[in-house]
């Protein structure tokens, strides 16, 4: 066997160095490479799972807030006194209780446009057995408001003036700050005059522009004011 020349042996071993260290080096690199996949890799193991928590903790809290609503509201409305307006604990109540809130509201509102209809075109006996109908399935609906002063509109128009006083005396009870509910009363007020209850009538267009002090309303109240308080 021929030997190496030592200036040939000492450049061989130096490409065996080299060759050691990069495979070294390479090793070491896919290593590395290894160890950021998969620290990215737990990283988006972790995001995942605290989306995930977040997801379930935000859904459990919904949970747990309609159970405590629908808890509590029966309770406050049975503390409330007699004449006190309950309508939007009611209205609550209902959507959180109700497995078919959107369908609800869907028949209220076609309950509700069929009988504008009638009430525009002065059908007024239908329109307010639609109405009637409206508020008898669907009594915490959120068209309850405008519903109720339809109905007392076309009972003041049809002639029915219990009934009509009957609709306004609600509409107070249940939201007295609605200014349908001020518009209501200006017929309750016309109502008085007819039955020369002036005094009682100026009493309602005094409360009108009282609890209602801006626009149209107002307006109205005021006009009739004027003409009964002589």
């Amino acid at each position: 066997m021929k030997r190496l020349s030592p200036g040939l042996f000492s450049s061989v071993i130096l490409l065996i160095c080299l060759a050691i260290l990069a495979l070294r080096q390479t090793v070491s690199n896919d290593v590395n490479q290894v160890e950021i996949l998969r620290e990215k890799l737990a990283q988006a193991e972790k995001s995942a799972a605290e989306a995930d928590f977040r997801e379930r903790l935000a859904l459990e809290s919904t949970r747990e807030t309609r159970e405590t609503v629908a808890q509590v509201i029966p309770g406050a409305l049975k503390n409330l006194p007699a004449d006190s307006s309950t309508y939007s604990l009611r209205s609550v109540a209902s959507v959180v209780n109700s497995t078919d809130a959107g369908l609800q509201i869907e028949r209220a509102s076609s309950l509700l446009e069929r009988a504008k209809d009638e009430f525009r075109n002065k059908n007024f006996e239908v329109s307010n057995a639609r109405l009637t109908k409206l508020l008898k399935l669907y009594p915490d609906t959120l068209h309850a408001p405008e519903a109720r002063f339809l109905l007392a509109e076309g009972f003041f128009q049809a002639g029915e003036y219990e009934a009509c006083i009957e609709i306004v005396e609600d509409m107070i009870r249940l939201y007295p700050e609605s200014e349908l509910t001020g518009f209501a009363l200006l017929r309750l007020g016309r109502i008085y005059e007819g039955r020369d209850r002036i005094e009682d009538a100026a009493e309602v267009y005094r409360s009108i522009v009282t609890h209602f002090p801006k626009g149209e309303l107002k307006r109205q109240a005021e006009v009739s004011l004027k003409a009964v308080d002589l």
